[in-house]
């Protein structure tokens, strides 16, 4: 039963400015980049190259990489996350924050996976936002737990419940299509996710304020000759 008490949060519908711009960016630089053909150098020195990466010190490809994607899959799956968890996370947060939260996220995945394939001596290509993705859809499932998301002719869900069930489900697909670079890129940028969320300071602050208040004690009422004192 929904009651007016009931928090509600709603996902996708028409897109924020910057995650307009965001989901416009992307679709329009793969457009560019399938149009002429895949430029060996795009791979070489914008996507992560490991071996260019670490050995040529070309060490803003994370960066770059997290605006391109260099098959439709990916592609399509990033910007439906975008468009669904970021829309929501715009207009909790403002653009200027999920444009941080975006970039920083995504940007980390794809460093720590080009990392590791350093580190094993893998041939990977990382490109993509699939990092972010999978941030933002963590991101949703701690900040609106408890809110109610409506779909079409489906019951009400508890976003928590759904925002998990899209991570496992895109987890899944990822395990089922032996896709491990991607898969490291998913979980870094996830675990990434929440130190922006709960940074160490607030939550060391919050942990003493808890530990503080355990060391009170409750204790019986004053005096009435108390309360004149402190009045006088």
């Amino acid at each position: 039963m929904i009651t007016p008490d009931t928090k509600l949060v709603r996902l996708g519908g028409r897109p924020p400015q910057v995650t307009l711009v965001l989901l416009l960016v992307q679709g329009g630089l793969f457009l560019i980049y399938a149009f002429a053909d895949g430029p060996k150098w795009v791979a070489e020195h914008l996507a992560v190259n490991p071996p260019a990466m670490f050995g040529r010190l070309e060490l803003w490809q994370p960066l770059t990489a997290v605006w391109l994607h260099l098959g439709t899959r990916n592609l399509l799956l990033d910007l439906l996350a975008l468009w669904v968890f970021g829309s929501a996370l715009e207009r909790w947060w403002g653009g200027r924050r999920l444009l941080l939260f975006f970039v920083a996220t995504g940007a980390v995945g794809l460093a720590c996976a080009g990392l590791g394939a350093q580190l094993l001596g893998g041939a990977w290509i990382l490109a993509g936002s699939s990092g972010a993705a999978m941030a933002m859809i963590v991101a949703c499932a701690l900040l609106f737990r408890r809110h109610l998301v409506h779909l079409v002719n489906l019951m009400p869900l508890k976003c928590g419940v759904f925002a998990l069930l899209v991570g496992v489900f895109t987890l899944v697909g990822t395990l089922v299509a032996r896709a491990w670079p991607d898969l490291v890129v998913q979980l870094t940028g996830a675990a990434f996710a929440l130190p922006f969320l709960f940074p160490p300071r607030q939550t060391l602050a919050r942990w003493q304020v808890e530990q503080a208040k355990k060391r009170f004690k409750v204790v019986e009422g004053g005096r009435e000759d108390s309360d004149e004192r402190y009045l006088n």
